[in-house]
């Protein structure tokens, strides 16, 4: 199974210190082996979004944005968990204030 890079996500892995951008690598390495077995534990669905978007826990901080269609993976972004919680609130449906 190939793993694809955006251009977002080769643009951040460049910004990040030798050992983060080590860390991410590393767990890329296995991924398309391992996926089934990484499913509920270090990856899982991004909530509020599409179906096919998946977030690898990478460390305590970072966490790579995938998407899985069919058999190819491509890594949409690395970002901070920070950045993936503000993910989940702006894909909430918002409700008007009465």
């Amino acid at each position: 199974m190939p793993v694809e890079w955006s251009f977002t996500a080769e643009s951040y892995l460049d910004q990040l210190p030798h050992a983060a951008r080590a860390q991410v690598l590393h767990a890329l390495e296995g991924l398309p082996g391992a996926w089934d077995g990484l499913l509920g534990g270090r990856l899982a669905p991004v909530k509020g979004e599409r179906p096919d978007l998946f977030q690898l826990r990478v460390g305590g901080d970072l966490r790579v944005l995938l998407r899985r269609r069919g058999a190819v993976i491509t890594v949409v972004d690395v970002v901070r968990r920070s950045q993936i919680d503000g993910l989940r609130r702006a894909a909430m449906p918002q409700t008007a204030a009465g």
